[in-house]
């Protein structure tokens, strides 16, 4: 489930976003490792132990670049993430930012509101935050110690009560706990969260991990063994339509949650390259990954079409504006696609280096991508 290679745990818990935008790679690079050093606090490298867990976010200066990671509208405001614990919030459509009080120092990647209020944080060490403010102020729901808390009590109480899908997870925990660095923290990271407007919702993350909560994200139950992603695959993307969820991944993993049965199912998609992104509609099901792949399905993935974006490195982003789907590139490329006609149009790239996620603005010309100097305004306009 969660320790294929007790390596791959410390490059996943130092680089930020390998699992995200790695393109398959299991490699650190240089430049992202480097970034990451460079705004390390000093108390991280003294002689005391540091527990991002334990620590609050550090002050940063926001007249220097920082890395910025995911990004997201909060009724007319953005909330922005980053490594550290950094946490911003723009209310001039990102022209200005204001660092917010985050409770951990671990690396953050991904930020989603459900309404103008109701948001939540995900990033290494197993950290989810949650705000009801707008993202003014924001309270851990999970992290690395409480989750393999829940985890050895869930599948625990049920191995008791003779469930062998469960003894086997307890085997895959203990396995990936037996080479981790800190014994009492499962250090995988949590790559998506969503919910509904019932407060029904998924989390997942690094190495199949997938939990469940009914209240909002207050309790959490695990759902790992109730996938068809035996091979434990990363999970990177979530995407909700009328209380069924989508949740796409490495290898070309693509599951809906099949209310019947209570488990996500595997769909099958003509490709096996990675899918960073899985956006769900009415009549559309999309999903997006590697060297600018695109597919959609008109009946719920039994059936695909590819649509040929013409880009060549991995799709990030995706961004609903005018009844169009615009999606953004790693290299800041970026294409509309048409819902219906599924026409696509090529837009002026952002052309502001490596993008890592991109959000709609209070401004219905602009649009706003994360990189590793910070967050961008990009122009909506069509190719010249």
């Amino acid at each position: 489930m969660i320790g294929r290679d007790s390596e791959m745990f410390r490059l996943l818990r130092d680089s930020l976003l390998l699992c995200r935008l790695s393109c398959g790679s299991r490699l650190l690079s240089v430049a992202l490792f480097s970034s990451v050093l460079a705004i390390t606090p000093a108390h991280a490298a003294s002689t005391d132990v540091f527990d991002p867990l334990r620590e609050q976010a550090p002050q940063f200066d926001l007249q220097l670049p920082a890395p910025v990671i995911g990004v997201t509208r909060a009724g007319d405001d953005l909330i922005s993430v980053g490594p550290r614990g950094l946490i911003q919030r723009s209310s001039d459509s990102g022209k200005s930012w204001v660092q917010v009080p985050s409770p951990v120092s671990s690396d953050l990647v991904q930020v989603r509101f459900r309404d103008a209020q109701h948001g939540w944080i995900v990033g290494h060490d197993s950290v989810l935050l949650h705000s009801s403010d707008g993202g003014r102020s924001w309270k851990v729901q999970l992290d690395g110690r409480s989750l393999l808390t829940l985890l050895r009590e869930v599948y625990g109480r049920r191995a008791d009560n003779g469930d062998q899908a469960a003894e086997d997870m307890l085997g895959e925990i203990s396995m990936a706990m037996s080479t981790a660095a800190s014994p009492d923290v499962l250090a995988a990271p949590l790559l998506d969260v969503l919910f509904d407007a019932r407060g029904n919702g998924f989390v997942v993350g690094a190495f199949g991990m997938i939990l469940h909560s009914a209240d909002d994200g207050a309790t959490w139950e695990p759902w790992v063994e109730r996938t068809d992603n035996t091979r434990r695959m990363h999970l990177y993307a979530l995407a909700e339509h009328q209380g069924e969820f989508f949740v796409s991944g490495e290898q070309g993993v693509l599951m809906h949650q099949d209310q019947s049965s209570g488990r996500f199912v595997m769909l099958t998609t003509p490709y096996t390259g990675t899918f960073f992104g899985v956006r769900a509609f009415s009549d559309l099901l999309v999903v997006y990954g590697l060297r600018g792949n695109l597919f959609v399905s008109r009946n719920q993935g039994q059936d695909w079409q590819k649509v040929r974006t013409g880009l060549k490195t991995s799709l990030v982003s995706s961004v609903e504006h005018d009844g169009q789907l615009i999606l953004v590139s790693q290299s800041g490329e970026m294409v509309a696609m048409d819902r219906s006609s599924l026409a696509v149009t090529p837009l002026q790239a952002a052309k502001v280096g490596e993008v890592f996620a991109a959000s709609a603005t209070a401004k219905a010309d602009a649009l706003v991508v994360t990189r590793f100097s910070g967050a961008k305004v990009v122009e909506i306009a069509k190719a010249k």
